[in-house]
């Protein structure tokens, strides 16, 4: 199975909860590329984006690439979702995933067009524990349409 990529997002282009609070994230220098955003704490983590011009029939792969420092905390038994959705008003599809302590994660979900709005809204989330974490490096999430 072949793909197409329709963007690759640093963590500058993610609506990242409260990503401008120096107490919760250490956001990456405007316009780096390849350099990671690092949750230093939070008890909610909400990291979405959105890409435009989906066409109907066809899958679509989300991913996440994140890791955890070797000094993260709060995230044993802690899974996160990665969720995503065809327009606003449709509901999500989701993933639970297991964060590995010093292994690179891809947080996959694949969803198919059918029909309505062409934006793909898509997420990343651990919001339900109330738990506090931090170590989260954010690296990328991209969006690939999947071809048979």
């Amino acid at each position: 199975m072949g793909s197409d990529r329709l963007a690759t997002l640093e963590p500058e282009q993610l609506n990242i909860v409260y990503g401008d609070d120096h107490s919760c994230w250490k956001m990456p220098p405007k316009g780096s590329k390849g350099v990671p955003a690092e949750l230093l704490q939070v008890c909610w983590l909400e990291v979405r984006g959105s890409v435009r011009s989906a066409v109907k029939g066809n899958k679509y792969k989300i991913s996440f690439y994140i890791s955890l420092k070797p000094d993260a905390f709060g995230w044993n038994d802690c899974p996160v979702y990665v969720m995503a959705k065809f327009g606003k008003d449709s509901k999500y599809s989701w993933k639970k995933i297991m964060l590995q302590q010093g292994k690179l994660e891809i947080g996959e979900l694949e969803i198919e067009y059918k029909d309505g709005n062409d934006t793909i809204y898509f997420g990343l989330y651990e919001v339900w524990s109330g738990q506090w974490k931090g170590g989260l490096l954010l690296h990328s999430a991209t969006v690939q349409r999947l071809s048979s």
